[in-house]
């Protein structure tokens, strides 16, 4: 286990491999956990590092400091503090997608590429149930869907339910479309098919779909919410391909790029 102090705060983090730098920032349900896989799979093309945000994991649980423009200083922060190299890329996912999506915008000199999973991009595309009930209520009645994955389930316990309410709120009556079209960094948005908890863009947002010179958009048939997990050799494929691309349209979408890494 890694911390480091912010004043009289503490973040936990991990790190693991060599090369640039990329950051992981998780979602409501779990920690930095999760994001393990990913981090093993590319630790020999970059130096990855994930952290427990504020109220979740191991890092400080303190109620005045769970927000998304806290968490966006608080990764401003850690990478200061660890003495990070930018710009870096960063994947966020969820509640991460979002922090990392206001980050890229707040600081385009220090993101380098960016990659969205899960994000919801205006509040009905976030599952009610996730602003209205407790977190391990909320993890047991989709516990079925992430079964294989005690990397989530093990670590729901540590999370302060203020936190996972607070931010479900905020980001739940918040529009990401406008901060989707801001941001100068090249872009990878990323959905599980089968996702209970986020929608993928639909309705006045499903031009979001369509790949731009600066964003690619990639569902996932086989995942849910945890693409991560439930997909993750082609999840960590296609991020290291978007990452490695001279330009994003060398990220094929959906159906190409499954056929041509079969």
């Amino acid at each position: 286990m890694s911390i480091t102090t912010f004043g009289r705060q503490l973040v936990h983090y991990e790190a693991h491999g060599r090369g640039e730098p990329l950051l992981f920032v998780h979602g409501w349900l779990g920690s930095w956990r999760y994001w393990w896989p990913s981090m093993q799979s590319l630790s020999t093309h970059f130096r990855t590092f994930a952290l427990d945000l504020w109220g979740f994991g191991d890092s400080t649980k303190d109620p005045a400091l769970y927000s998304v423009d806290a968490y966006v200083e608080m990764v401003d922060q850690f990478i200061d503090r660890l003495g990070i190299l930018t710009p870096l890329s960063v994947v966020g996912h969820g509640l991460g997608a979002a922090v990392a999506l206001r980050y890229a915008n707040r600081r385009p000199d220090r993101v380098k590429r960016l990659v969205i999973v899960a994000l919801p991009v205006e509040g009905r595309h976030l599952n009610e149930r996730l602003r209205t009930m407790p977190g391990d209520a909320f993890l047991q009645r989709f516990i079925y869907r992430i079964a294989d994955h005690p990397e989530v389930e093990r670590e729901s316990h540590k999370t302060d339910q203020n936190a996972m309410w607070r931010l479900a709120e905020e980001v739940g009556t918040t529009d990401f479309a406008d901060d989707l079209e801001r941001v100068a960094s090249p872009s990878l948005l990323v959905y599980g098919e089968h996702d209970p908890v986020v929608a993928t863009p639909n309705g006045d947002y499903a031009s979001l779909r369509q790949a731009t010179v600066n964003r690619q958009f990639v569902e996932l048939p086989e995942a849910g919410h945890f693409p991560m997990l439930e997909d993750s050799a082609r999840f960590n494929r296609l991020v290291l391909d978007f990452l490695m691309a001279e330009a994003v349209a060398e990220v094929a979408p959906k159906d190409m790029w499954q056929r041509r890494t079969r």
